[in-house]
């Protein structure tokens, strides 16, 4: 079933077989350390040379440049620094190459938000509205009853919010306050549960630690985590201009997806606290490391107990007692049950991964953009792969087809399309899997049984359906929920209407402004009938309203501001309105005004693409 990994497993097969002893527990043989997957240390080595090298046969590296770091219970076992900072040129990825951390930025919130807790300054079941300032935030957030453990667990029923998410890094900011109460998200599902990694829940977090410690969240982590851990090259603010040495690094180092660089990565992120931490690879281990101190010794909290209890469950995959989250790490299923979190940044990627029980850490990053080819091997080497058996009596599982998005996907709002841009339509094959017919049938997973299956890239993923009929697929840290296949396709079909709409005025706008360039070269004194210029006045409208759809399409795939999110709004009411009122001077006198038939049969047309402009943007909640 796992096909991916199948060459490399192979590998590892042949070096497993020569070893005596195989346990998901490190231990010492001939005086050499013993990985979880079962491999010693020297023979990982080997095989994590061999691809960032580019000798290994079977794996070929995409990562541009990155860096590789390995301890068990403290001892260094993988040191690598390899590829490039900057292709173009020839900077090397050194000890001093900063690299983005993405969303696991997110483990300083909740390593602050658990001091916090420790001092009793926050209640983790305790509605979160009561540790927010007096205001719109406040008064929003209340009836929601989100509490922090919600935050946690990121099952706060909040949809995304691609508003403000990233901006140029040099445009001036807002305050981490400001941000949120402008860009509050609209709570789509039930607080507790749906499972939904997105940035705004965690900078609200992060907002409250700065709320209730009275000092900045960036100074509250530099005080409480950086300074204690001695991590002197990292920095987090939009700007990271909390760190001088970080933010001139920074610009030092080039992004890439594939081949290509990927232009303007230097970026600012209002939202700061989810995602925008950068810094070394040492500093990164440092922090990670400093995780697994499950004792007194740890320099992060005060009570030993706080340092016992981080790896313990917070959050069960839905009707199972499998663990799925702790204290906001997830809990990824190879060999063994392994804590941490994957980010990728805009342009970047970092990982971390940690075994608490043999105090195995794993942390990789990358100037690749969501980079899986090494980090699926070293998922491998270090910690084995996922054990399951495939059952072979599998049935009633068409209740698994139809479509499926993201926990965080943005269902209601303006930016509502997203959703049914990242729409996943499924049926099931012959082979007990569920594929993506608009995709050539590629595999969105592969049952394992009534309750497990498979994802395309190898992870564990849990699946459940519920009495109402709706079904729900579970991956560490997002779940795949139903949504109305009826609605999904009527918004397919509606938006390729509206693209045939948009050129049909298009072309007649065309046509009119040529008509018109002619009747004065030849001084034709002959008049269009009186409607005429309502047809052309609405071609120009929908031709507006097309670009302008287009326009903001583009802008929220890299993150819409939120001036852009306000002005659509009046420009589809306008365009709405227009093409409204062009129906109705249409009904009244147009159809029946037209000169000629040729005439006769574009305002007909016009007349039909002002339906289908009004129909795709109500569908969309354009003008809602």
């Amino acid at each position: 079933m796992n096909k991916i990994k199948s060459g490399l497993t192979f590998i590892i097969g042949l070096v497993l077989s020569v070893i005596i002893l195989v346990s998901p527990i490190c231990v010492h043989a001939q005086g050499e350390t013993v990985l979880p997957s079962g491999l010693k240390a020297s023979d990982m080595a080997v095989l994590i040379d061999e691809i960032v090298t580019g000798t290994s046969e079977e794996i070929s590296l995409n990562a541009a440049g990155g860096a590789i770091r390995i301890t068990v219970n403290g001892e260094s076992l993988y040191m690598k620094d390899f590829g490039y900072a900057d292709k173009e040129n020839n900077i090397a990825v050194t000890e001093e190459t900063v690299f983005e951390w993405g969303s696991v930025s997110q483990l300083l919130i909740w390593v602050s938000v658990l001091q916090l807790a420790e001092d009793g300054t926050i209640n983790m079941q305790e509605n979160i509205a009561n540790y927010l300032p007096e205001g719109d935030l406040k008064d929003e957030l209340e009836p929601m009853a989100i509490s922090m453990e919600n935050l946690m667990n990121y099952t706060s029923g909040l949809q995304d919010n691609l508003s403000e998410r990233y901006v140029s890094s040099n445009v001036e900011y807002s305050s981490l306050a400001e941000t949120l109460s402008d860009t509050i998200p609209e709570h789509i599902y039930a607080t507790g549960s749906v499972v939904a990694q997105s940035d705004w829940p965690c900078a609200l977090a992060a907002y409250v630690v700065e709320y209730m410690s009275g000092v900045s969240y960036a100074e509250y982590v530099k005080e409480n985590i950086f300074i204690p851990l001695e991590m002197e090259h990292t920095a987090l603010l939009p700007d990271l201009s909390d760190n001088e040495w970080v933010m001139n690094a920074r610009k030092t180092v080039k992004s890439y997806q594939g081949d290509i660089m990927i232009p303007n990565s230097v970026y600012c992120m209002p939202m700061y606290p989810a995602g925008m931490v950068t810094g070394t690879m040492d500093d990164f281990h440092c922090f990670a490391n400093e995780l697994l101190l499950q004792d007194e010794t740890s320099r992060l909290f005060d009570k030993k107990e706080t340092a016992e209890t981080l790896f313990d469950t917070t959050l069960n995959y839905t009707e199972s007692d499998e663990a799925r989250i702790a204290h906001g790490m997830f809990i990824y299923r190879f060999g063994q049950d392994v804590y941490g979190m994957k980010g990728n940044s805009m342009t970047q990627m970092a990982v971390v991964y940690m075994e608490p029980e043999t105090r195995t850490c794993l942390t990789y990053m990358t100037n690749e953009f969501n980079e899986m080819t090494l980090l699926n091997s070293l998922e491998e080497i270090v910690f084995g792969a996922p054990q399951y058996e495939v059952e072979s009596d599998l049935s009633g599982l068409r209740v698994y087809e139809g479509t499926y998005v993201l926990g965080n996907s943005i269902i209601d709002g303006r930016l509502q399309f997203t959703s049914v841009l990242g729409a996943l339509y499924v049926t099931l094959n012959e082979e007990k899997q569920l594929v993506l017919p608009m995709l050539n049938d590629e595999v969105l997973l592969s049952f394992v049984d009534d309750s497990h299956a498979v994802m395309g890239n190898g992870e564990l993923a849990n699946i459940h359906a519920y009495p109402d009929g709706t079904t729900v697929i579970m991956t560490p840290n997002q779940d795949y929920v139903t949504y109305s296949t009826f609605k999904y396709f009527a918004q397919v079909a509606t938006f390729f209407i509206m693209l045939l709409a948009y050129f049909y005025s298009s072309v007649a706008l065309v046509i009119a402004l040529f008509e018109f360039v002619m009747r004065k070269i030849n001084k034709d004194e002959r008049k269009k009938d009186k409607f005429y210029k309502y047809h052309v006045i609405q071609c120009l409208n929908t031709t507006v309203f097309g670009l302008y759809f287009a326009y903001m399409a583009i802008m929220s795939m890299s993150y819409a501001p939120m001036s852009l999110v306000k002005t659509a709004s009046i420009m589809f009411w306008l365009g709405s309105v227009m093409s409204v009122i062009y129906l109705l001077f249409f009904w009244k006198t147009g159809r029946n005004e037209a000169a000629d038939q040729k005439t006769k049969i574009f305002y007909w047309a016009t007349a039909v693409s002002s339906v289908v402009t009004v129909a795709f943007a109500a569908l969309f909640g354009l003008i809602l």
